[in-house]
């Protein structure tokens, strides 16, 4: 029976390693062994600071103390029961959704339960940032078109980030990022970003106004998380432009005008999650997208190149080290961005 390592926040505020015994592979189960995973700062310091809603819901059993950390790992398969799908085979090189752990047990029906093989050319490092970077895609498939259509993108955290750079990917032009950190403004201009605005260097609006000689984007993504910037990312876009949020906003925004913000300007307000991405509804509205079709795309991109990890990743940690980049991604927003953590 195996043994695994798991990197669990046991209470707000504490990180631990803990270990495990695993069972060996059920028919219907799969064993894959982390070379990296990748952390995903919203959802992550959320739990990590107890201010998860989801914490205090008990219809939600699995968002409970302690908990297992952590969406998107690269690895290899070790181990596959009989009646798995997939054609999966020990050694094959795979992307999953999974926590921060040097083992991985899935079993057939669990919403986790999703393995996609990883192109040859991807190193694992690369890859780990896949079920993250879907995040980020949502934006660039929720609008429809893209090639060509200006953009801005407000907040360029993780999922900022790749907002931003799954939207230069897709053919939008020019593409704005917009935040306060200089960090991460030097960061998307790595990836590709036509500009970058400080918001604390004069008004955000009038600043993107004067760069694209245009009252506002044609699309503008709201990635902060902050349900306040949703009605400042609206004044971010054109009449008739598209307001894509992908940063879960946990609270509620106060004193928006529907009227003269939204309705009189013919302004589309969506949301746009990772995890709708398989909805039935929204396979037919997208385009026939769904999260296999996202992972496989993203895989492909982050190989070949075009999607782009420049300037992203600012710390590869150890397990033992979770607790101390989580204080790093609250508190030092100017070193920390990316983080990644090695399981070999």
């Amino acid at each position: 029976m195996p043994l695994a390592r798991q990197a669990v926040i046991t209470e707000p505020y504490q990180v631990a390693v803990r270990e495990v015994t695993l069972n060996d592979p059920a028919a219907n189960q799969i064993l894959i062994a982390a070379e990296y995973s990748a952390l995903s700062a919203g959802t992550e310091l959320a739990v990590y600071t107890g201010s998860h809603q989801w914490l205090q819901d008990p219809a939600m059993p699995d968002w409970k103390f302690p908990f297992r950390s952590g969406y998107s790992a690269a690895g290899t398969v070790v181990a596959v029961g009989k009646d798995f799908p997939g054609g999966h085979q020990p050694g094959d090189r795979v992307s999953y959704p999974g926590n921060h752990a040097s083992l991985e047990l899935l079993t057939v029906g669990h919403e986790r339960c999703r393995v996609w093989k990883m192109p040859d050319a991807l190193t694992f490092e690369r890859a780990a940032f896949a079920c993250v970077a879907r995040y980020g895609l949502g934006a660039s498939i929720r609008v429809g078109l893209t090639l060509g259509r200006s953009a801005a993108v407000l907040g360029l955290g993780i999922i900022g980030q790749f907002s931003l750079r799954n939207l230069i990917a897709a053919g939008a032009s020019p593409v704005v990022g917009i935040d306060a950190v200089p960090m991460r403004r030097a960061a998307a201009l790595a990836a590709g970003a036509d500009h970058v605005i400080d918001p604390t260097a004069g008004d955000a609006k009038a600043q993107l106004h004067a760069y694209l000689a245009a009252r506002g984007a044609e699309v503008v993504v709201d990635a902060t998380g902050v349900p306040a910037a949703i009605p400042v990312a609206m004044g971010l876009a054109c009449d008739a432009g598209q307001v894509v949020v992908v940063g879960s906003p946990r609270g509620k925004a106060q004193d928006v005008n529907f009227y003269d913000d939204l309705h009189r300007r013919y302004l589309e307000v969506t949301g746009a999650h990772g995890n709708m991405l398989f909805e039935p509804a929204h396979v037919r509205l997208a385009g026939h997208w769904d999260i296999d079709k996202a992972q496989r795309w993203l895989l492909r991109s982050l190989a070949n190149g075009r999607l782009s990890l420049a300037g992203l990743v600012t710390h590869t940690i150890a397990p033992e080290q979770l607790g101390e980049a989580y204080e790093g991604l609250l508190h030092d927003k100017d070193g920390y961005l990316g983080v990644v953590m090695k399981w070999k």
